[in-house]
C-alpha cells in the first residue's frame, strides 16, 4: 500500500509538470514583459531568415532551450492525457478510449514536431561560405509542408482529445465544473493560436489549473 501511495504522488506531481515547463518554455521566448502583452489574433508567417542569422549569428539558444524543455514536457502531457482517459474510463468508455486515442496522436506527433525543430538547429554550424545554402534550405524546411506540416497538423489532436476527456469527466460530474471548463479553454487557445507563445503560454496556465483538482484526486 505504502508502495501505491508513492506511485499516485509521483503521478499526481508528474501531471503538474507539463503546465509547469510549458509556461517556462513559452516564457523563454519572450525579452521583456511588453513583448508578451503583443498579441496578435493571426499567425503570421514564419521568419526562417531570421531563426538563420540567429543560429549562425550564436543567438540561438533561446530558442534550443526553450524547445527542448517543450521535449522533455511532452512525455507529462502524455501522462495527462492517459491520467484524465483512466478517470473517465470509469463512467464513458466510449469518450474515454476516443480521447486517448486522439490524445496520444497527438503526443506522438509533437514529439516528432518538435524534434525535427530542435534538429533545424544544426544550421548554425554552417561555415560562412555556406550561409546563403543553409539559409535556403531552413526556409524550405519550415515551411508546413511534407511530414513536418502532417506532424503539425496530426499535434491538434492532442488538445482535441483533451477538449473530449475533460467534457466527458464534467458530464459525469467526476471533478468540479470550472476546472474541466479551464481544461477546455486551455486546449481552444492552443487550436486557435498554435505557435503564438503569449497565446500558448494563457492556455497553459488554464491547462494547469484545470488539472489541480485531478492531481489533488491522486495524491488521495
Amino acid at each position: 500500500m505504502r508502495d501505491y501511495s508513492l506511485v499516485k504522488k509521483c503521478l499526481a506531481f508528474g501531471l503538474l509538470l507539463f503546465p509547469v515547463l510549458s509556461i517556462l518554455a513559452f516564457a523563454l521566448h519572450f525579452h521583456s514583459l511588453p513583448a508578451f502583452f503583443h498579441f496578435k489574433w493571426t499567425r503570421p508567417p514564419y521568419d526562417a531568415a531570421r531563426l538563420f542569422d540567429a543560429l549562425a549569428g550564436g543567438r540561438g539558444h533561446g530558442f534550443v532551450v526553450a524547445h527542448f524543455i517543450i521535449y522533455l514536457a511532452v512525455p507529462f502531457l502524455l501522462l495527462t492525457i492517459l491520467v484524465l482517459s483512466w478517470y473517465l474510463l470509469q463512467t464513458n468508455q466510449m469518450l474515454a478510449l476516443l480521447g486517448a486515442a486522439l490524445g496520444i496522436t497527438g503526443c506522438l506527433a509533437m514529439a516528432g514536431v518538435i524534434a525535427s525543430w530542435l534538429s533545424f538547429a544544426a544550421v548554425g554550424h554552417v561555415t560562412p561560405e555556406y550561409y546563403d545554402g543553409a539559409k535556403a534550405a531552413l526556409v524550405e524546411l519550415t515551411k508546413m509542408q511534407g511530414i513536418l506540416g502532417l506532424n503539425t497538423g496530426a499535434s491538434y489532436c492532442i488538445f482535441i482529445g483533451l477538449i473530449i476527456l475533460a467534457a466527458g469527466l464534467m458530464m459525469g460530474k467526476q471533478f468540479p465544473r470550472v476546472h474541466m471548463l479551464l481544461i477546455m479553454a486551455g486546449c481552444i487557445l492552443f487550436i486557435f493560436f498554435m505557435d503564438m507563445d503569449n497565446w500558448m503560454l494563457i492556455g497553459t496556465v488554464l491547462l494547469g489549473l484545470g488539472l489541480i483538482p485531478v492531481a489533488k484526486r491522486l495524491r488521495r
